[in-house]
């Protein structure tokens, strides 16, 4: 089974190196859970095993996202025609989608004025929350962007969106641009040292700058901004995609605009901000 894990995973980073990392994970407590066997040997005793024993330990986002790791591991296979376990008795449960309470501008103000400028960790944390509030990106679409999407003359960027991989432009204010400007000196210094290609690097405690910031450092930082801001209700990156929205609506934006700024491939997505 060890085997089959490393050629799937293998397979799956030629394009989606993040993602086989995390599949890694609960492909190995899969066969922690459930002991290791031959390809052909699981059946679906051992999945109902397997969740089971997700529902005991983890939440109903992760018991979702490892029930979609084994249905995808074993789905590869049976493409190929291997004897095992069929995919198609691997049912993925359905979770309530989590509410995120739209940043107003006031409080994105509170935040951004409690954010150092002057030394490159909190002028890091700056630029990040102004580009999710000025451009409505996924958090997972602003750590994504590299050096090479900005440029000193455009206070814009064309990137990829997440769920569709279609192409859109994303624009940012001139206060923005600043600040954003300002941390590109010092970040471009930085990418002499270690040649990290991220527009936004990581810190590793003890272990230095890493080649990207993650989505849970995004998480971490906007919790702690937003606790010195004396913000008591929960705050989250995706709070601020909702308040740029919201914003644009109270500005008589049309639906069509928003649509298009968010990346919604459907104007469906799009109608709760009517």
């Amino acid at each position: 089974m060890q085997e089959k894990i490393r050629l799937y995973l293998c397979w799956k980073a030629t394009y989606a190196t993040r993602a086989s990392i995390n599949y890694r994970i609960w492909l190995e407590r899969f066969v922690e859970v459930c002991g290791e066997k031959n390809l052909e040997e699981y059946d679906i005793k051992d999945f109902v095993k397997y969740k089971n024993w997700l529902e005991t330990r983890y939440t109903s986002y992760s018991i979702q996202y490892a029930t979609v790791v084994i249905k995808n591991f074993f789905n590869f296979y049976k493409q190929q025609d291997f004897k095992c376990l069929s995919p198609g008795l691997i049912k993925t449960p359905r979770i309530n989608a989590k509410s995120h309470r739209a940043v107003t501008e006031e409080e994105y103000e509170k935040i951004i004025s409690l954010v150092p400028n002057n030394e490159f960790r909190p002028l890091r944390d700056l630029v990040a929350i102004r580009m999710l509030w000025d451009t409505g990106v996924r958090v997972s679409e602003l750590c994504d962007l590299d050096l090479t999407q900005i440029s000193e003359n455009k206070m814009s960027a064309i990137i990829l969106t997440k769920k569709t991989g279609k192409q859109r432009v994303i624009v940012w204010s001139e206060d923005t641009h600043y600040y954003l400007m300002k941390y590109m000196r010092i970040r471009l210094e930085l990418h002499n040292v270690n040649k990290a290609s991220a527009l936004f690097v990581g810190w590793l405690q003890g272990k230095g700058w890493s080649s990207r910031m993650n989505s849970r450092t995004v998480q971490r930082m906007i919790k702690f901004y937003a606790g010195r801001a004396g913000i008591k209700e929960k705050i989250t990156p995706h709070s601020f995609r909702h308040g740029w929205a919201h914003y644009r609506r109270d500005q008589n934006a049309p639906l069509a605009f928003i649509q298009r700024g968010l990346g919604h491939n459907s104007p469906v997505s799009t109608f709760i901000y009517q």
